[in-house]
């Protein structure tokens, strides 16, 4: 499940980097490829006072999903990694945002992430 908190007027602040799509455009891409693999997805907004924004899945705070994720990413991609491998060109970039304006495939990840837990 996705929860999304948020007060009066406030806009969900995850978008991606290079895509440019919301949060929200990831899931409606994504949500009926978890569906046809028996993932039902459900959406709820609960609305709170004050300038909130915060999203889950599962009970997992997105926050923390994509920082997890970004760490792994950063030592997946990173130069040492990537020489080994015989692909230094392909490194991590140290300069990718992360927190809520991040490369697409950190919150695709960050569903798949959920889902295991």
């Amino acid at each position: 499940m996705v929860l999304w908190r948020r007060g009066p007027g406030v806009r969900c602040h995850y978008r991606t980097t290079d895509t440019e799509r919301s949060l929200g455009e990831v899931l409606e891409e994504i949500r009926p490829l978890l569906e046809e693999s028996g993932v039902i997805v459900e959406v709820r907004v609960e609305k709170v006072a004050g300038d909130v924004s915060e999203v889950s899945f599962n009970g997992l705070p997105l926050q923390d999903l994509v920082e997890e994720i970004a760490k792994a990413e950063a030592y997946c991609s990173g130069p040492s990694r990537m020489e080994e491998l015989g692909h230094p060109e392909i490194a991590y970039d140290p300069e990718v945002r992360v927190g809520c304006v991040v490369p697409e495939i950190i919150f695709r990840k960050a569903v798949l992430m959920a889902l295991e837990e």
